[in-house]
This record gives C-alpha cells, sequence and structure tokens, in this order.
C-alpha cells in the first residue's frame, strides 16, 4: 500500500506541475490568438488573390487565343469561299493554320467547325461531319442556342483518343453577324488539373473549380470531375446566395472539420464563367504558433512528460502482463483455458449471421504412464511437443488452447469434412514425430459441432463426451457427436 500510494503521490505531482505550465501556456495562447488568427486569415486571402491571379492569367490564354481565332479574316475569308475552290488545296491551306495554332501554343485540340457544312476541322484534318443525332455532337448545338459569344466546356475529345478535356468554344461570324461556324482549342484536363496540383503544392492547399451549379469541374486532388458538389459543405451551402451574387470580391468562411481547420475562399472569375474555391488548412500555422510559445517552457515539459511516460509505461505494461498471463499458458505459451473461455463466448455471441464451428477436446493418452515413468519434466516436454504440433496444424481462422494437464481444447471453421481432415491431419503429424513414436505417445480427440443454442458449458460437454467414447474404444482416435 505504501508504494502505491507514493506512486498516486508523485503522479499528483507530476500532474499538477504539468497543468500549471499548461494553464500558463493556455492564458498567453489566449492573448495572442486574435491577432495570429488575423494574420492567418490575411495571409489566405493573400495567396489565394494570387492563385486566382495566376489561374486566370492561364485559364484565359486559350479563350484569347480562340477569340483571335474567330475574328482572323483568314478563317472567315475560307468558310465563306470553302465549297467555291479547289477542296483538297483550300484543306490544306486550313490544315496548315490549325497545326500553326496547335504548334505555337502546344494546345492537345485546335478546331473548326463549318456551320455550312457542318464538317468538324481537327489539325489533323477532316473529323467527322457534325449531326443532330449524333449525341456526341450536342455541344454544338447548344452553344449555337446559348448565344454567346464563347463558352467552356467538359467533354470528351473524340479526335484525341476520347480523352477528357477542356474545350473552348467562340462563334465565328461575317459583317453582318451571319454564323459561319465555331472554332476554338481544347486542353487535355489533367493539364489543367496539373495547373492547378501545381499552385496545390506550392502553396500546400487545396484548389479547385466549380460552376454557378456548385458542380466541382476540376479538383487538384482528383481527376474526377462532378466529383461532388461544393455546396455540400455546410457552410459554403449557408452562404450559397453571397457566393453566387458576388462576383467581384472574396469570400471567407471558417471551417472546421475533426482536426482540422481553416478558410474556404471563393472567387468568381469572370472570363471562365467559372468560381475557384481554395481551401486553405491552417491548423498546421496554428499548431507551429502553440509550438513557438511554449518554446520557453520545453525543456520542464519535455521532463514532466517523460517522467509521466515513463511512469504509465511501467503501469500499462504491468497491467497488459498480468492480462496476458492471466490468459496465457506458461508451459505452451496458448491460451489457457480463461483465454479460450474468452475467445469462444465472443463467437456465441453473434447475431444472425451465425457461422457454425466444430469444437474439439484433445488427450494424451495415458499421460500418467508418461510421468510415473519418466518423470514431470519428459511429461511437460511431451505436453509442449503435442501443443505445437497441433497448433502448426490449426488454421489462422481456429484456434486451439491448453486446457488443463494434458488435455488441449479448439474450435475450427468448415465442412464436416474439411475438419476431419484437418484432425486426421493433427493425427498423422503426432503418429509420424520420431520422438512420440520412440515413446508411443498417441492421442485421442473428440469433436461436436456447435448449435445456435449452445452455451460455453454445453459445446465443450458434448465434446468431452465424444472424447470419452473415443477413450473408451481404444484411444489412439477421434469420435465426432
Amino acid at each position: 500500500m505504501g508504494k502505491k500510494f507514493k506512486l498516486k503521490i508523485n503522479i499528483l505531482i507530476l500532474a499538477t506541475i504539468l497543468i500549471g505550465f499548461l494553464g500558463v501556456c493556455v492564458m498567453s495562447y489566449i492573448s495572442y490568438s486574435k491577432i495570429i488568427r488575423d494574420d492567418i486569415k490575411n495571409i489566405s486571402k493573400l495567396t489565394s488573390t494570387n492563385i486566382y491571379s495566376d489561374i486566370s492569367n492561364e485559364l484565359t490564354k486559350p479563350i484569347f487565343v480562340s477569340l483571335t481565332m474567330a475574328n482572323d479574316s483568314f478563317l472567315k475569308n475560307w468558310l465563306e469561299d470553302e465549297t467555291d475552290t479547289n477542296l483538297e488545296l483550300h484543306e490544306q491551306k486550313l490544315l496548315e493554320y490549325l497545326n500553326g495554332i496547335k504548334e505555337k501554343y502546344n494546345y492537345n485540340s485546335v478546331f473548326l467547325v463549318s456551320d455550312s457544312t457542318l464538317n468538324y476541322y481537327h489539325f489533323n484534318g477532316v473529323n467527322k461531319v457534325i449531326s443532330a443525332d449524333n449525341e456526341h455532337d450536342q455541344w454544338y448545338y447548344d452553344f449555337l442556342d446559348s448565344n454567346k459569344l464563347y463558352d467552356l466546356e467538359i467533354d470528351t475529345d473524340e479526335a484525341n483518343g476520347n480523352k477528357l478535356s477542356v474545350f473552348i468554344n467562340c462563334r465565328i461570324e461575317d459583317e453582318e453577324g451571319n454564323l459561319l461556324g465555331v472554332t476554338g482549342v481544347g486542353l487535355e484536363m489533367n493539364q489543367v488539373q496539373q495547373l492547378l496540383k501545381t499552385f496545390s503544392n506550392d502553396f500546400d492547399l487545396e484548389a479547385m473549380l466549380f460552376n454557378s451549379d456548385g458542380n466541382v469541374l476540376i479538383n487538384s486532388n482528383t481527376e474526377a470531375t462532378n466529383s461532388f458538389n461544393i455546396f455540400d459543405i455546410q457552410v459554403l451551402k449557408e452562404n450559397k446566395q453571397n457566393i453566387l451574387a458576388d462576383t467581384s470580391a472574396l469570400g471567407v468562411y471558417k471551417y472546421s472539420e475533426g482536426q482540422s481547420s481553416g478558410y474556404l475562399i471563393t472567387r468568381y472569375i469572370d472570363d471562365l464563367d467559372w468560381y475557384l474555391l481554395i481551401k486553405k488548412d491552417t491548423s498546421i500555422l496554428v499548431d507551429t504558433f502553440k509550438e513557438q510559445l511554449l518554446s520557453e517552457f520545453v525543456i520542464i515539459s519535455i521532463v514532466i512528460l517523460c517522467v509521466l511516460l515513463i511512469v504509465s509505461k511501467l503501469i500499462i505494461q504491468n497491467d497488459s502482463n498480468l492480462k496476458q498471463l492471466a490468459k496465457v499458458d506458461t508451459l505452451t505459451n496458448m491460451y489457457n483455458r480463461r483465454g479460450f473461455n474468452e475467445s469462444i463466448e465472443n463467437i456465441l455471441k453473434v447475431d444472425n449471421s451465425y457461422t457454425p464451428f466444430y469444437v474439439f477436446v484433445l488427450d494424451i493418452d495415458c499421460f500418467k504412464n508418461i510421468n510415473d515413468s519418466y518423470g514431470h519434466l519428459f511429461g511437460d516436454k511431451i505436453i509442449k511437443l503435442v501443443g505445437q504440433i497441433s497448433y502448426d496444424r490449426i488454421p489462422s481462422n481456429g484456434m486451439i488452447a491448453r486446457w488443463g494437464g494434458d488435455e488441449f481444447t479448439g474450435y475450427l471453421y468448415g465442412t464436416e469434412e474439411e475438419v476431419i481432415k484437418i484432425v486426421e491431419r493433427i493425427f498423422e503429424s503426432v503418429r509420424e514425430d520420431k520422438l512420440l513414436s520412440q515413446y508411443k505417445v498417441t492421442i485421442s480427440l473428440g469433436l461436436t459441432c456447435s448449435q445456435i443454442v449452445d452455451t460455453v458449458d454445453t459445446v465443450l460437454l458434448r465434446a468431452d463426451r465424444a472424447l470419452y467414447e473415443a477413450k473408451e474404444l481404444g484411444r489412439d482416435r477421434y469420435v465426432i457427436i
């Protein structure tokens, strides 16, 4: 009792000192936390503004290129003369033009659709004829119906191995405003996503683009599009109207997810008609601040924590060892009767998915004669050997434990035929062991199938009765009840 009381006092003193130091740290943290939070918020807003500017510049470049193509007199003249000149030579000039754009800007797709012939020209040649009956061509008619000068669309690129791409579609009109066709460029989705990944890696954040419906179009963390809706996030759902209505300023919202917390920052990108969402986890910055705040106490804190950890570890280890010793047989290192009972009780306490299993009791035949003839140390050696042989033949979903003396018990899963094969392997291994065969050591085994109404006692009683019958029939055998 004296040692336990002393231990409790030491723990109490150490805990009091630690709590005192932590209290001072908490008070200091509270004093400076507002300043730190404001600084972190401003840093996050500044980072988001930089990313917005970079993304806007990078993704609006193909828009400007597409608009330039749509206003290029060469394309307008080419479309007006599409069917009135030498077709082969005429197409060759167009392909050279489209390929020149592709080589100059390294876009994955550069295309032109003629409204008069509905030919879809790719920099590699005439790809197809647009048809209202083709579901994949519906983009063309939807774009014309929108009456927009240009728009962005995510779709598969048939001319580029059906790779998911972001297309910029632009109208081409003559001097009177009549539609001549549609032109534009396409970027593979992974190329656009790589741009977001670069920002994410540089600034340690998650960046994504979403439309006015909230559907995520491009995410720096995944290649999947429309994988989720940003308005499923509670804080963004509550501020949905503000996010969509304010197209000129940053929207800053604080979030908390488990141990992670930070800011969600939204910004409308006018040229893309998309929205940028930045998710910045600032919990690391807060943790860094806490570490700096506690630096003056670090040496004492470490010493106190080490002492507490050592004491705690000793108590836990001692408790664990006692529990383990209570369930493990010291001779065989198998579970003992208590460990087996706990295991089988857990199996019997199951729901409607109950699966029958077989329980066995194994006994070394005439073991008393071995002890009397060769001594208890040799007898222990035989018990350990029989246990090890049996353990090695038990599948991983089964179990064997030392029940007491020279008796073992366990359970096996499988059909009766499968279980019998395991049992026969155990008998065969015992019979073939040199030491056991030299001293004519044999075993007997009783086996029974569990029932859903069984308790530990009832199922073991049947297995024990089966063992008794095996003994009565001459030993060195097994009996199933």
